[in-house]
Order: C-alpha cells, then structure tokens, then sequence
C-alpha cells in the first residue's frame, strides 16, 4: 500500500511539473512570435532604429544573395546602402512562422517571407525561406543570427 501511495504522488508531480513547462513554453513562444511580428513591421515602417535594436550587438545574417554581414553597424550600412538603390520603400511578410526552443532562452525560428524589392524597376526581391536564432538576454528576445534562402522554381523537363 505504501509503494502503491508512493507511486501515485511521484505520477502526481512528475505530470504537475510536465504540465508548468508545457505552459511556460507555450507563453514563451507567444512572446516569441510577439517578438518577430514586432520586428518584421519595425523594417516594413523603414524604422531601421527599431528593427536593429531587436539584434544582440554581434548579430551575423545571411542575405538571399548570399552576403554575409556581421555585427549591428555592419547591417546598418547594408540597409542604408540598399535604401538608397531602391525605388520605393520595400515591404517584406512574415508567414508560417514556426519556433522551437532549444533552451529556455534559445529559439529557433523559421518563416517563409516575401521582399517587395525593385531597383531600376526591376523586381530584385522574390520569397525566401527564413529562419533566426533568437537569445533570451535580460528577459528580452534578441536575433543572434539570421538567414534567408530564396525560393526558385525547380527547373522544367527538358531543360526549358
């Protein structure tokens, strides 16, 4: 009877405790998607102040074309150059978001997005697979990292 009583209470807190880490994650990644909607719409106002301040200061991404940049003032200056190129502001979407925490306070988030980019009239942006590694730092999300692969059509039978 012991044991029987034993066993209960030990099912009784081991689905207590399961049940806590399952809400805490669940509030978390509501933060986390707080979080990337707040930022895709600070780069969609052309709010460059905004959207870098949701980066550490060590922040790398890699853009569709492959560029590589590192550290806060170095995408400050990839931003400020392309401003200056492009014919309209750009507007970008975030969708399909999807985060997966690896610990409490590491994410990794994937989307799917879309650039509205044109350059001379010509549309330099398309859609891209997306994905971010985001840092709890003092009960703050943060992008430590960040990527974007374009998506392209497969190619045709024959060729063409």
């Amino acid at each position: 009877m012991k044991n029987i009583f034993f066993n209960a209470l030990m099912i009784l807190l081991f689905a207590c405790n399961i049940n806590a880490a399952t809400a805490q994650t669940a509030a978390d990644e509501a933060a986390v998607r707080e979080f990337i909607t707040a930022t895709w719409a600070a780069f969609n106002a052309g709010d460059l102040d905004k959207g870098l301040a949701a980066c550490t200061e060590k922040v790398s991404e890699i853009g569709p074309d492959g560029s590589l940049f590192t550290g806060k003032q170095s995408l400050r200056e990839s931003w400020e150059t392309m401003m200056k190129m492009v014919d309209a502001k750009p507007s970008f979407s975030c969708e399909q978001l999807t985060v997966r925490f690896i610990t409490a306070d590491v994410a990794i988030t994937t989307f799917d997005s879309n650039a509205d980019i044109k350059i001379g009239g010509q549309q330099v942006g398309g859609k891209t697979k997306g994905m971010a590694v985001l840092h709890k730092i003092n009960g703050k999300w943060l992008i430590e990292f960040d990527s974007s692969t374009p998506v392209l059509p497969p190619p045709t039978a024959g060729g063409n």
